[in-house]
């Protein structure tokens, strides 16, 4: 089965980009997203405006997994903590993984939401990125 991921212009240069949804039974959270693929982030973590448009309250955010940690993404300081047992489903593929969330910006501006290597493990993907003809995909057997 293949997945199509679109190729676009995005923070300065060309991304693979992918539409997906979000939910969570505990705290109960559902979302549409887009997000980066990136091969160089071990986590998925899910950008500081999507949390604003998901609308995650802070009762909610009390929730969140284990102690505030921080992280260094693209320029920005942000401390997250992990929202366990997130369901991201696309192209009729679930996956089920912890996802960073952050709590708080320190400095500079939050990135958006990126699914990093534990998402493409854990859903036993392929990722196919061809910059040159702009082309990308997710294969799965």
């Amino acid at each position: 089965m293949r997945i199509p991921v679109s190729v676009e212009f995005f923070g300065g240069g060309i991304r693979p980009m992918m539409d997906m949804s979000i939910r969570c039974e505990d705290p109960k959270l559902f979302g549409l997203i887009r997000a980066v693929i990136d091969t160089g982030s071990p986590t998925t973590i899910l950008g500081n405006a999507d949390v604003q448009k998901m609308r995650i309250s802070q009762v909610q955010m009390g929730k969140l997994m284990g102690e505030e940690k921080e992280v260094n993404l693209g320029g920005a300081q942000i401390r997250t903590r992990i929202l366990p047992n997130v369901e991201i489903s696309v192209g009729g593929s679930k996956v089920i993984i912890p996802v960073q969330v952050p709590v708080k910006v320190n400095k500079g501006v939050p990135p958006p939401t990126i699914l990093g290597i534990d998402f493409l493990v854990a859903g036993k993907f392929e990722f196919v990125f061809n910059a040159y003809k702009r082309e990308s995909y997710l294969e799965k057997e």
